[in-house]
């Protein structure tokens, strides 16, 4: 399972807004709906992990983390 966690608290560490991701950050403004996604925790494409990673000038590992997938625990 994916989780933007990371992301979350960068962004509230450094006091970066979802309005600054969708209208401060030139070519790599992100749509709300992305922006949704993203707070749900749910897929996003390649682009747009690259384009948080130069947003917030890290790597693709301080934005997002995998955990085990508690559906597929269960049915193990």
């Amino acid at each position: 399972m994916v989780s933007f966690e990371p992301l979350r608290k960068l962004m509230e560490y450094k006091k970066i807004s979802t309005y600054f991701l969708r209208t401060k950050c030139g070519i790599y403004n992100l749509d709300s709906k992305t922006i949704q996604r993203l707070m749900n925790d749910e897929s996003v494409s390649t682009n747009t992990l690259d384009a948080l990673c130069q947003i917030f000038s890290c790597q693709v590992t301080d934005i997002i983390e995998i955990l085990p997938d508690p559906k597929k625990e269960n049915n193990t």
